[in-house]
């Protein structure tokens, strides 16, 4: 019986051993499984992870150092008006431009951002949602490897390398283009109505950013050319379809109609008018090949610059490879790209670089096309399919080598770097250039140590200044014009900016003080002191000229009297 008993214990004990043995076997397979795929999540995730922090890294670089050029200081002024005052949140409108930008960056000012950081993070955020949706929609005919190539294509692009940092409206709305080309495939693809919803909000939100936004619009048709039109249940689908769509641009023109709420829409049409940026529809189509030759001259060498011809051959072979592997959705693709470029030269008299913008994510992601199936084709006809990774990373550094050397000379000194084309003026060494204000508003600092001063400008001014000095309450900055009344009349300082100064400047005499040279000859900033000239010597203050003269307190009167240049000067000088 106990015998029994112990074999009874013994069995149990030896079942209990070999249940933990079985337990420990599972545990250890389900760790090593875990562990498997946490490892290949890991490698999948890694490379993206390290373009987006190459793009972080680079953009926020730039965020304080890139000189702020007179549209984007124009803008981060709006942001601090809406800021400021609800009252002006249409304040764009007076000014022929549409207010997503000033509104997203009004955001960031009430977070405590300065005006011209916060429409710059929202260019740097936008330009990495494009980067995504650059990536995604290269992965629909390439798979993982061309969405990491078309990515890290995107971070080194020269023309979204420089503009991504800038703010102005061209980043914010190439990303919600992109959205929208997105949205427009898939609901081809699947007509949802959420789909359809999306699309509709980001179609408005596009349009209100920039005209630029109507691309969106014009291309959705072609976005059926990714319609199943041989698939089962044709109408139904169609109709889906066509409601999908239809419910979008309802929407859209229901966001469109917030800017008339208003009291600026109507004056809308006739600033942007005013601007003339825009040929008419007919002027553009009556002479389309006029315009192109009067335009691509200028368009051509940004092109070059931005873009590089390696890349540019990468887009080839992409847009030939692509066609091979789905023709439909190249063909949008396509159409896509040379959308912009078209308008631009036929519609757009200003051959602004900016204006090329929304076509950086057709360009990234037929060039990541181009090179991973050149590097496929290059591994294959060299008989080393093994190393077809190492291959197509060895072609995409070659491709984009030019580009990295113009994106090393901008992140070393963006004030003093060759940008293509006219965006050189326009970034560093024209008059509306960034390039000298923060020295400028450095000098003013300086002279305001011993009190309050007043600066004047006739023209060539930009918002700038202004915005540098905004909280430095000793600094008062006016607009002036000709003549001997107003407080740009008596101001301390008078700054030119390439714009000669007018014949009748104030009173008094101004000489000049302090020099900016822009980069490459470019156009100086010069600050201007006002006083009096006597026997040769400048007196910049009443107190300075009486010392000066070392006479009587009558005698002083008597020749204030007789002198009536130095007295409206001290007369002036004397009621602020």
């Amino acid at each position: 019986m106990a015998g029994g008993v112990r074999r009874q214990r013994g069995q149990s004990v030896a079942s209990v051993r070999v249940g933990i043995g079985v337990n420990t076997v599972s545990r250890g397979r389900v760790a090593s499984r875990l562990r498997e795929g946490l490892s290949s999540r890991v490698v999948w995730i890694l490379p993206f992870a390290l373009v987006g922090a190459f793009y972080a890294s680079t953009r926020l670089a730039l965020l304080r150092r890139f000189p702020g050029f007179i549209d984007e200081a124009a803008y981060a002024s709006w942001a601090l008006r809406v800021h400021d005052s609800v009252n002006d949140r249409f304040v764009a409108l007076a000014y022929g431009k549409l207010p997503l930008l000033s509104w997203l960056g009004a955001g960031l000012v009430f977070a405590g951002i300065g005006p011209l950081d916060a429409v710059r993070i929202v260019s740097i955020l936008a330009g990495l949602g494009t980067m995504v949706i650059a990536a995604l929609l290269a992965g629909r005919l390439g798979g993982r490897p061309a969405a990491l190539t078309a990515a890290m294509f995107y971070a080194v692009l020269p023309l979204a390398f420089v503009h991504d940092v800038i703010g102005v409206m061209e980043p914010l709305v190439t990303a919600l283009l992109a959205v929208a080309l997105y949205l427009q495939v898939r609901l081809a693809e699947r007509p949802q109505v959420v789909t359809g919803l999306l699309l509709g909000l980001t179609m408005g939100a596009a349009l209100l950013t920039k005209e630029t936004g109507m691309f969106a619009l014009v291309l959705l048709p072609a976005s059926l050319l990714a319609f199943d039109w041989e698939g089962d249940r044709l109408g139904r689908r169609l109709l889906s379809w066509i409601g999908c769509a239809g419910t979008s641009l309802a929407l859209t023109a229901i966001v469109y109609l917030v800017l008339t709420l208003s009291e600026l829409w109507d004056d809308y049409p006739r600033a942007r008018e005013s601007l003339g940026i825009v040929r008419s529809f007919g002027d553009g189509v009556a002479h389309p090949w006029r315009w192109i030759q009067e335009t691509w001259p200028t368009y051509r060498p940004e092109l070059v610059g931005y873009v590089t011809v390696p890349i540019a051959l990468a887009v080839v072979v992409g847009v030939i490879f692509a066609f091979r592997r789905n023709v439909r959705l190249a063909s949008i693709f396509l159409l896509w790209l040379l959308a912009p470029l078209f308008v631009d030269l036929i519609f757009l008299p200003g051959a602004f670089t900016r204006y090329l913008v929304p076509m950086s994510p057709l360009i990234a992601l037929f060039a990541g096309y181009g090179v991973v199936r050149g590097g496929q084709v290059l591994a294959q006809a060299t008989r080393r399919s093994h190393q077809t990774k190492w291959i197509t990373a060895g072609v995409a550094l070659v491709v984009v080598s030019t580009a990295l050397v113009l994106d090393a000379r901008v992140l070393a000194n963006p004030s003093t770097a060759p940008y293509p084309g006219s965006s050189r003026g326009e970034y560093a060494t024209g008059w509306g250039a960034g390039t000298g204000w923060p020295q400028l508003a450095a000098e003013l600092r300086l002279r305001a140590t011993n009190g309050p001063i007043v600066v004047a400008s006739y023209a060539g001014q930009t918002e700038a200044l202004p915005l540098l000095l905004r909280t430095d309450g000793r600094i008062q900055i006016v607009r002036g014009q000709p003549g001997q009344s107003g407080p740009e009349a008596s101001a301390d300082y008078i700054v030119e900016n390439g714009t000669p100064l007018p014949p009748d400047a104030g009173v008094g005499t101004l000489r000049p003080v302090w020099t900016f040279h822009r980069p490459q000859a470019g156009t100086p900033i010069v600050l201007y002191r006002r006083g009096v000239v006597w026997q040769g010597t400048f007196y910049e203050t009443p107190d300075a000229l009486r010392r000066g003269l070392a006479v009587s307190d009558p005698a002083f009167d008597r020749f204030i009297a007789a002198h009536s240049r130095i007295r409206a000067w001290y007369v002036a000088e004397s009621s602020r």
